[in-house]
C-alpha cells in the first residue's frame, strides 16, 4: 500500500504542485529538444542523464528476480520514459505472490548476472559525473527547479528512484554482503551485486 500512496503523491505533485513552466515554454525542455546541452546547468544535466541509467539498474535487479505475480519487464522498460511512475505500480501490485518460475530468458540472465554488465553500469554512472567537473551550484539548480516543470518533477522522481533502488536490494537480496552500498545513488545496487556475484542468483 505504501508504494501506491507514494505513486498518488508523485502524480499529484507532478500535476498540481510542481513549480515551473511546462510544455513548450519549459526552458530546459527547449534546450533538450534543441540539443543545446551546453546551455543546461551541469547538475541538472547530470540528474537528467541519471534518469536514463536508473532504469538499467532496475532492469538488472527485477529481471534477475522476475518470479512474482506480474512480469517485471514491462515496468522496467516503461521506466525509461516514466521513471518511478511506472516502477511504483509494480512494487505496489506486481511484486507479490504467487511465485512462479523465473520469466527472464536464460541468455538474458547470463548477461544481467555477468560481472561485465555490472561493471558497465558502474562505469556509465561514474562517467555521468564528468559534467560536474567544473563544480556544482545548488543555487543555480534551485533556480532552474523553480523555472522548469521538467526539472521539478525529475528531481522528485530521482529521489523516489533512489529509495526504490535501495529497497529493491534489501528486498531481493536480504543475505547479500555490504548491502549498505546500495545507498550510493545509482551505482550502489550494481556494486552490491558485483561483490556478491558468486553468492547470489546461482
Amino acid at each position: 500500500m505504501i508504494f501506491f500512496v507514494v505513486w498518488i503523491l508523485l502524480v499529484g505533485y507532478a500535476v498540481f504542485l510542481a513549480p515551473g513552466q511546462g510544455n513548450s515554454s519549459d526552458p530546459v525542455l527547449t534546450e533538450v529538444f534543441a540539443g543545446n546541452w551546453a546551455a543546461i546547468d551541469p547538475l541538472v544535466l547530470t540528474v537528467f542523464n541519471s534518469l536514463g541509467i536508473f532504469p538499467l539498474i532496475f532492469l538488472t535487479v527485477l529481471l534477475r528476480n522476475d518470479t512474482k505475480r506480474w512480469p517485471a519487464w514491462p515496468f522496467s522498460l516503461v521506466s525509461f520514459g516514466l521513471g518511478a511512475f511506472s516502477l511504483l505500480l509494480y512494487f505496489a501490485f506486481g511484486n507479490r505472490p504467487p511465485e512462479r518460475k523465473i520469466r527472464t530468458p536464460k541468455w538474458l540472465l547470463r548477461i544481467l548476472r555477468s560481472k561485465t554488465w555490472l561493471l558497465f553500469l558502474i562505469v556509465i554512472t561514474v562517467a555521468n559525473l564528468i559534467s560536474l567537473q567544473n563544480g556544482i551550484s545548488l543555487d543555480a539548480y534551485m533556480e532552474t527547479f523553480q523555472q522548469s516543470h521538467l526539472v521539478s518533477v525529475m528531481t522528485v522522481d530521482w529521489f523516489v528512484l533512489w529509495g526504490l533502488s535501495i529497497y529493491a536490494v534489501y528486498h531481493f537480496y536480504p543475505e547479500a554482503r555490504a548491502k549498505a552500498l546500495a545507498f550510493i545513488p545509482i551505482a550502489g545496487p550494481a556494486l552490491v551485486l558485483l561483490i556478491n556475484s558468486n553468492r547470489i542468483d546461482v
